[in-house]
Parts: structure tokens; C-alpha cells; sequence
């Protein structure tokens, strides 16, 4: 009786570790792009160049109207852009952002820095 309880509890810690590794080794794809956008009825036009890091994987620069894509592995995220803006001063904005397993993100840099919420948008995969 005893070896048979041992021998369930390591098959339900052996799937707990599968699972585990595969929602922190999934791969995302995440979107980055510089587009006009309208939030709640308000446009915000894309002037600028942006620098764009998503985790550790550096976009450079996304240029107006452009569409860049990063793949990153694990549900956490975390985005930094740096804008630099025609007088030659910069604006930075960093944010962090978590995905499920089957998730798609597309990230608005215009609305990153405008408004605090509608610059992420998470679409599921279809199966």
C-alpha cells in the first residue's frame, strides 16, 4: 500500500514539473508597433523613431508606420522604449506585461507612451 502511494505522488509531482517547464518555456510572440491609434475615441499619431527592448531582445529602432516582431519565452515580460524627440531630449517609459501560455501580444508604442491603459492588446492563438 505504501509503495503505490509513493509511486502516485511521484507521477503527480513529475506532471506538475512538465507543466511547469512548459508554461515557463513557451515562446511568445510578441508585436511591437508604431501606428496611430484612437483610445476611447481619441487619435494619437505616430511622430517619432523609437528604441524598443522586449526582455533581452533589442528591436532597435521602430520607425513610424513600421511593425516589428520578438519572440520571448516564459509568461513575464517586460518592455522598454526610449523616444527621442525632435529638440534632441529622449523619453523613456518601461513596462511590464504577463502572458498565458497561448497568448499573442501586440504592444502600441504611440499609446505606450500616451495613455496609461489600451497599449497592449492580447489575442489567443486559435486551436
Amino acid at each position: 500500500m505504501r509503495r503505490n502511494v509513493i509511486r502516485v505522488a511521484l507521477v503527480v509531482v513529475l506532471v506538475a514539473l512538465g507543466f511547469g517547464l512548459y508554461v515557463l518555456g513557451k515562446q511568445h510572440t510578441i508585436f511591437v508597433e508604431n501606428k496611430d491609434i484612437v483610445v476611447d475615441g481619441v487619435e494619437y499619431k505616430s511622430a517619432n523613431t523609437i528604441n524598443v527592448i522586449v526582455d533581452d531582445v533589442d528591436l532597435e529602432d521602430v520607425k513610424k508606420g513600421k511593425r516589428k516582431v520578438a519572440y520571448s519565452a516564459g509568461p513575464w515580460h517586460k518592455i522598454k522604449a526610449v523616444e527621442v524627440l525632435p529638440d534632441g531630449t529622449t523619453r523613456e517609459i518601461e513596462r511590464k506585461f504577463t502572458l498565458s501560455p497561448n497568448d499573442t501580444a501586440v504592444i502600441n508604442l504611440v499609446a505606450l507612451f500616451e495613455v496609461e491603459e489600451g497599449w497592449l492588446t492580447i489575442e489567443q492563438a486559435e486551436r
